[in-house]
C-alpha cells in the first residue's frame, strides 16, 4: 500500500489526459482517411499496453533498475546495429518488422533515448565529481552519448540523433560538471552554427570569425591558459570548416531540403514548403476557439499531410484553435515542470539523473514539434510526446512516466 500512496497523481494524471487527448485527435485526423478504423483503435491498443508496462516499472526494485542500465542500453545498441542491416521503412530505414507481412514493427531509436538517459544517470551517479570535470568523466559520458547517436545518424534521422547532444548537457550540469566545460563542448556546435552560410548568407564568415574571437577570448580570461585557449581554436576552427562538408557530401537531398525550406516555405510552396505552409494555415485558421470538433477542414481534406502523427498539434490549433493549444502546451508544462521537481527532491543521485535527463527528453521534443508545425524549426519528424500516433513513441514516453513514477515513489531512499 506504501507504493499506492506515493504514487504522483498530478503526474499520472497529466501524462494520462495528454495520452487521452491524443487518441481523440487521432480519431478526428483519419476520420476521412482509409485508415480511419485501424489508426485510432491501434493507438488505443498502445495505450492500454504502454499503461501497463509503465505500472510494472513503477513496482520496480530499486537495485534491479540500477542493475539493468547497462544491459538494457547494450540491447538498445544491439537493436540500433539490427535497423541498419534488416530496417524497414519508406525514406529512412528507422523499424525492425516482425511476423507475416510486417505484422508488427517497432522503432529501436524510440527506446535508445530512454536507455540511453539510463546508462548516463548510473555512470554519472557513480562517478564523483572530480572525475566528471576530469578526462576520464568526459570520454566515458562522450562514448555514452555517441554511439547510439552515430548508429541513429546512420539511419538517416538526424531529429532523433541530435536529441542525444542534447539531454547530455544538463545531465552534465545537474552531476557537477563546470559550466566551462559544459561550454567547451557546446562551443563546436555553435561553431558550425554560425558558419553555416544556407542561414547567414554573406555575413556567415564574420559571424564564424566574431564567435571565434569572443569564445577564445572569454576562455582565456576565465581558465587563464593558453594551451586551453589555443585548443578552443582550433577545434572550433576545424567545427565551423566542417560544416561545408556537412553540407555538401553528408546530408541527404531531402535534409537539405527540409532545412531550405525551414528558411523559406515559400520558396517551393506545392513542394518541400507544403508541410509547413499548410500547418501554419491550419493552426491560423483555427482562431481563438477553433472550428470544432471533427470539423478542421485542412484536416478532413487532407491539405494537411501528416495530421495524425507530426503536424497533430496543427490539427489541434485548427479544430480547437488558440485555447486548444494552449490547454496541451499547459499539460507538457505540468509534465515537464513535475518531472524536474522530482528530479530536484530524489535522495538517490542514479534516480535524480534520470529525472533530470527524461524532463529535457520531454521539453525537447516539445520544443521541436510544436516549433516546426509553427514554422519556427525545421521539418524533423520527431513526434509530439502521448499525442502524435505511434506505438513505438508512446511505449517510450509511456516507459519515462513509469520511471518518473518510481522515482516519486522511492524519493527518501539513497
Amino acid at each position: 500500500m506504501k507504493l499506492v500512496r506515493d504514487i504522483d497523481y498530478l503526474l499520472l494524471g497529466t501524462a494520462l489526459v495528454t495520452i487521452l487527448t491524443g487518441v481523440v485527435m487521432i480519431y478526428s485526423a483519419t476520420l476521412h482517411s482509409e485508415t480511419f478504423g485501424a489508426v485510432w483503435q491501434k493507438q488505443m491498443s498502445y495505450a492500454l499496453l504502454s499503461g501497463l508496462v509503465a505500472i510494472l516499472i513503477v513496482y520496480l526494485p530499486n537495485k534491479l533498475l540500477y542493475g539493468l542500465a547497462y544491459p538494457v542500453y547494450t540491447i538498445s545498441l544491439l537493436s540500433l546495429v539490427a535497423v541498419l542491416f534488416w530496417g524497414t521503412g519508406e525514406d529512412a530505414a528507422r523499424w525492425l518488422s516482425f511476423g507475416p507481412g510486417n505484422f508488427f514493427s517497432l522503432q529501436p531509436s524510440e527506446f535508445a533515448k530512454i536507455s540511453t538517459v539510463i546508462a548516463l544517470a548510473r555512470y554519472l551517479s557513480d562517478s564523483a565529481v572530480s572525475a566528471i570535470n576530469g578526462a576520464r568523466g568526459f570520454v566515458g559520458t562522450l562514448f555514452i552519448t555517441l554511439v547510439p547517436m552515430v548508429l541513429v545518424v546512420y539511419q538517416p534521422d538526424l531529429g532523433t540523433a541530435v536529441f542525444f547532444a542534447v539531454i547530455l548537457f544538463p545531465m552534465l550540469y545537474w552531476a557537477g560538471m563546470r559550466r566551462l566545460f559544459i561550454f567547451l563542448m557546446v562551443a563546436p556546435l555553435l561553431s558550425v552554427a554560425f558558419s553555416f552560410e544556407p542561414l547567414w548568407q554573406s555575413a556567415s564568415p564574420f559571424l564564424f570569425a566574431a564567435f571565434i574571437i569572443i569564445s577564445s577570448v572569454a576562455v582565456h580570461l576565465i581558465a587563464v591558459n593558453l594551451w586551453l585557449t589555443t585548443t578552443v581554436v582550433v577545434v572550433n576552427l576545424a567545427a565551423g570548416l566542417i560544416t561545408v562538408y556537412l553540407w555538401t557530401s553528408f546530408l541527404h537531398d531531402y535534409q537539405k531540403a527540409r532545412i531550405l525550406t525551414f528558411l523559406d516555405p515559400e520558396n517551393d510552396r506545392l513542394g518541400t514548403g507544403w508541410n509547413i505552409i499548410q500547418s501554419k494555415i491550419a493552426i491560423g485558421s483555427g482562431g481563438a476557439t477553433g472550428k470544432g470538433f471533427l470539423q478542421g477542414t485542412q484536416t478532413k481534406y487532407e491539405f494537411l499531410p501528416a495530421a495524425h502523427t507530426d503536424f497533430i498539434f496543427a490539427a489541434i490549433g485548427e479544430e480547437f484553435g488558440f485555447l486548444g493549444a494552449l490547454f496541451v502546451l499547459a499539460l507538457f508544462f505540468a509534465l515537464i515542470s513535475r518531472a524536474l521537481y522530482i528530479g530536484f527532491i530524489a535522495q538517490n543521485r542514479f534516480h535524480s539523473q534520470i529525472a533530470i535527463g527524461l524532463a529535457f527528453m520531454f521539453a525537447f521534443h516539445v520544443f521541436v514539434n510544436v516549433g516546426m508545425t509553427v514554422g519556427v524549426m525545421p521539418v524533423t519528424g520527431l513526434p509530439l510526446p502521448f499525442l502524435s500516433y505511434g506505438g513505438s513513441a508512446l511505449m517510450s514516453n509511456s516507459i519515462a512516466v513509469g520511471l518518473l513514477l518510481h522515482t516519486y515513489a522511492n524519493r527518501h531512499e539513497y
